[in-house]
């Protein structure tokens, strides 16, 4: 049963609704503007950085449970959100598992190829290991939303280059689908407090008729996804993307690739991004719980 903070706060989100007179250059600015002079939580430092030529920013918990670097692909439909959205968030995260978080800022759609968060967010992981940062098991993945078809899209790359892989991936709320074939688009349109399907399918206009929708580097739920790392997807029973999490967990399942999928009741896409959340503390102490399991012994 969900917290009764949930039930407060879900009364409070407004839902998305189309509006044809705003521009996407309008929707990025109102987004970047609200959190751009948001708060850190206490016990974190940010530096911002270039990696390879792409934006980043380091997320620095005071406390350091790991050494353990996490690189972030944050979501936003692969053509809104920026490291300004997202840096309260993934300072939250770094708090909380006690690692670093490295938040890329990707080059987005539909301005640049769609290739380009891919390459962009690999980029800065060849940087790393290249230079000998750190090493591919010291490396978790992680995004929310399409953020997590950042990170699959880049996973399957470094297979088909035969490249090293990190240790593990983690996704909240995992965005796998553009064609948006999932049913809980339908199931789920009056439980989700946040999203609608006529937003999920106006979206789409960015894709539509410039690439398949159901292409793997824009829809990585119909990729070949053997011999990935182990995966983490967290998803709320309430959001119009369940189906993309289950989906995702039957397919890794099916490919041989270790997966596990928690549903957290009654909650809406992405969740975590409210820290004042019991179940966002709960999907905290899941994938800090999670890392520990798989985490591989420190280099020496």
């Amino acid at each position: 049963m969900a917290s009764s903070i949930s039930r407060t706060i879900r009364k409070e989100i407004v839902r998305e609704e189309i509006r044809p007179d705003r521009s996407l250059y309008a929707e990025r600015s109102e987004w970047e503007n609200a959190m751009r002079d948001a708060a850190l939580p206490e016990g974190c430092a940010e530096r911002e950085d270039y990696l390879a030529g792409v934006k980043c920013l380091w997320l620095l918990p005071d406390e350091f449970k790991s050494e353990e670097l996490v690189i972030y692909a944050h979501g936003g439909g692969l053509v809104t959100g920026a490291i300004s959205t997202h840096r309260p968030f993934c300072a939250q995260l770094a708090v909380a598992l006690g690692r670093r978080v490295l938040l890329v800022g990707y080059r987005r759609l539909p301005e640049h190829a769609f290739n380009a968060p891919r390459d962009d967010f690999l980029s800065v992981y060849y940087h790393l290991i290249d230079t000998d940062f750190c090493t591919p098991d010291d490396v978790v993945f992680a995004g929310d939303s399409s953020g997590g078809t950042v990170t699959f899209s880049a996973l399957v790359r470094l297979r088909q280059q035969m490249r090293p892989l990190p240790s593990a991936t983690v996704c909240f709320s995992g965005a796998f689908d553009t064609s948006l074939s999932g049913e809980s688009l339908q199931n789920r349109a009056d439980l989700d407090p946040l999203l609608s399907p006529e937003v999920l399918m106006d979206w789409q206009k960015h894709f539509r008729d410039r690439i398949e929708l159901t292409d793997p580097l824009i829809s990585p739920l119909f990729a070949d996804l053997h011999g990935l790392p182990p995966t983490l997807l967290l998803a709320g029973d309430h959001e119009l993307w369940l189906s993309d999490s289950i989906r995702m967990h039957e397919a890794l399942g099916s490919h041989g690739s270790p997966t596990r999928l928690s549903v957290y009741p009654e909650m809406w896409h992405v969740w975590p991004m409210w820290p004042e959340l019991p179940e966002t503390r709960d999907a905290m102490k899941e994938v800090d719980q999670f890392l520990e399991e798989i985490e591989m012994p420190a280099t020496t």
